[in-house]
């Protein structure tokens, strides 16, 4: 998941793509005991975030969603999205 659905590659020179982690407390349990900040920079996670928290929107860079499938998580991300579609 958190390289787009391709296996991660070793033994490469090749720089990651950056990308944004945006997860809700469910995903951030599961996240935290199995990857150490430095291993989601390794695959390209600049930045993690919870879903709930206030953000700027950063253009031009994808982002993960790890969130259960809530009505009150579901509003959340299509009112950020709705947001940025509208700056």
């Amino acid at each position: 998941m958190l390289n787009f659905n391709a296996p991660p590659l070793k033994n490469t020179t090749a720089e990651p793509v950056w990308k944004v982690l945006i997860y809700d407390r469910f995903g951030q349990d599961i996240i935290s005991p199995l990857l150490s900040v430095k291993e989601l920079r390794d695959i390209g996670i600049t930045l993690h975030l919870l879903l709930h928290s206030d953000r700027d929107p950063i253009p031009d860079v994808p982002a993960i969603y790890f969130v259960m499938p809530t009505e009150e998580n579901i509003d959340r991300i299509c009112q950020v999205n709705m947001y940025l579609i509208n700056i």
